[in-house]
């Protein structure tokens, strides 16, 4: 609602209401004039609401539109300005109005629906939208929580490993101030794509470890390092310069567990992703020996689960972009090595893992404080609204006269029932026997329409022919608590797979032996002729 018609109305509200008891003094405390006060007691109605018939779109109409795009926003699947005019023309047309829509139409219709604003689309992957659905997240909190629970663990001993990538001095487009008149300028970058991967840990009480570096090469070399400045990182190098699982295993036994070691004979919470590092045997048997209990969050939902995903991660890599930014300035765009990588990587890591940030991308994932709430309604989870089922009641007489007629039966009944209390003139009821007959034709169209649509999804169905195979998803959390048992089998198929070896080359050499036995010497000797 406007916000002087809001003030307005809740003036109106007081006066009726005995707060005021004159117009002058209510008009004073809500800041109305008098005059409005005045004229919306005499009968007058708002300006939207007087001049609704001149529009294009009964409100009806734009109310359906609304409830459209709020039930495509809920899919993860938001319209765009042209859609919803391709909606709306489309209304019009089956109305018999083939007029195009004004270019103004668009920022009047979100005038006057408030449900809805224009805002700016980001991409999503479709897995990523699909798979964040309320009830998988809600069970792994749930989860977490329950495990927290059981092993009594503390908010320190909470903890969340994730791997970012960062190309070395790529910038992305930015605002800047230019000769009046040209309509893009070039900015000149440090442009060097060279990827390095970075394995950060933070925790739920806002504390962060030392991070990992792997960068792309065979081995360390010393002109990739600062002379000034060498922070005191884990680094190590990779074919492509992503993680493996040689390297998940070096970061837990060579930062993780002895960095993170509680007193006493304390449990210990890590929260990953399913990384194939991560659910390596080797990787779970460590961790379960050190008391480390690990919980993977569900396939294609760290976007909202992942705590270094929702806040900490953002800020550093808009911290290093600026660092890049100002070494551009200085440097005149010349390429980012490894060592300068270093140095402003560091400081962006000061600003972006602080115990604030850290904080904020715990609380936003509903895990620490717990509140599920949080992310459940969370605009990234897709939830489709569920539609009410339509009342089964018997509608009365009286009814009859103030609902919305859906067919044409309902108008005909309450033609019949103004025609008990009151004489309709003969226009009256041809114009009544006209809405029904078009409600009617309506409805036919509308069955005609989702035949045909039925129809083509089946021969779409035909068409994509049998599904393919997939492969199916073992839920790695429940993987760890049998990793001692898998790591058993494995060891039995590996016995299993040496004693067949031993027994296939005992029988090769008993073979050989039986063979060389049913040899003659006649077979045996060879004879020459001179």
């Amino acid at each position: 609602m406007d916000p002087h018609e809001e003030a307005l109305q809740g003036a109106i509200r007081d006066l009726e209401s005995g707060v005021f008891t004159s117009q002058r003094a209510a008009a004073k405390a809500w800041a109305v004039p008098r005059t409005s006060i005045q004229r919306r007691l005499q009968g007058s109605v708002p300006h939207a609401i007087a001049h609704q018939q001149q529009q294009r779109l009964t409100p009806e109409q734009e109310s359906f539109i609304v409830d459209w795009i709020l039930e495509e926003d809920a899919r993860s699947l938001p319209p765009s300005h042209a859609r919803v005019r391709e909606m709306a023309t489309r209304i019009l047309k089956l109305g018999g109005d083939h007029e195009p829509l004004g270019q103004r139409w668009i920022s009047s219709f979100l005038t006057r629906q408030p449900r809805v604003a224009s805002i700016v689309g980001r991409s999503i992957e479709a897995s990523r939208a699909e798979a964040a659905t309320p009830d998988q997240i809600l069970a792994f909190l749930e989860l977490f929580h329950r495990t927290r629970i059981e092993l009594n663990i503390r908010v320190e001993d909470i903890w969340n490993m994730d791997e970012t990538g960062i190309a070395l001095g790529v910038c992305t487009n930015s605002q800047v101030i230019a000769r009046a008149g040209k309509r893009k300028a070039y900015v000149k970058t440090p442009d060097d794509r060279e990827w390095v991967s970075i394995l950060e840990t933070v925790s739920a009480a806002g504390r962060k470890l030392r991070c990992m570096v792997i960068f792309k090469g065979q081995s360390l070399q010393t002109t990739w390092f600062p002379s000034r400045l060498v922070p005191d990182w884990l680094y190590t190098t990779s074919k492509n310069g992503w993680t493996s699982h040689k390297i998940g295993s070096e970061w837990l036994r060579s930062i993780f567990i002895p960095e993170t070691q509680p007193n006493g004979n304390r449990w210990r919470i890590l929260i990953l992703d399913g990384h194939g590092s991560h659910v390596d045997i080797e990787f779970m048997l460590l961790c379960r020996q050190h008391r480390i209990w690990t919980l993977y969050l569900p396939p294609h939902a760290s976007h909202v689960l992942q705590p270094l995903d929702l806040a900490p991660f953002s800020v550093l890599k808009s911290g290093y972009r600026a660092e890049i930014r100002a070494l551009s300035a200085l440097d005149d765009a010349a390429p980012v090595k490894k060592e300068r990588f270093i140095s402003s990587y560091y400081h962006a890591r000061e600003i972006g893992l602080s115990e604030r940030v850290i904080r904020a991308g715990w609380r936003a994932t509903g895990i620490c404080p717990y509140n599920p709430s949080v992310v459940i309604h969370s605009s990234q989870v897709s939830a489709r609204p569920i539609t009410p089922p339509p009342p089964t009641q018997h509608q009365s007489s009286t009814d009859l006269l103030f609902s919305t007629p859906k067919r044409a039966q309902d108008i005909y009944q309450a033609q019949q029932q103004l025609l008990q209390s009151e004489s309709l003139s003969r226009s009256t009821r041809l114009v009544l026997g006209k809405v029904g007959k078009a409600i009617s034709l309506s409805s036919a169209y509308s069955a005609q329409l989702e035949a045909e649509v039925q129809c083509l999804k089946h021969q779409l169905d035909q068409l994509q022919g049998t599904e393919t195979r997939k492969r199916i998803r073992v839920n790695p959390n429940e993987r760890f608590s049998n990793a001692e048992s898998i790591k058993a089998a494995i060891d039995k198929a590996a016995a299993q797979a040496a004693q067949a070896s031993t027994k296939k080359t005992e029988k090769a050499a008993k073979a050989a032996a039986a063979q060389a036995a049913a040899h003659t010497l006649a077979s045996m000797c060879t004879q020459f002729q001179i």
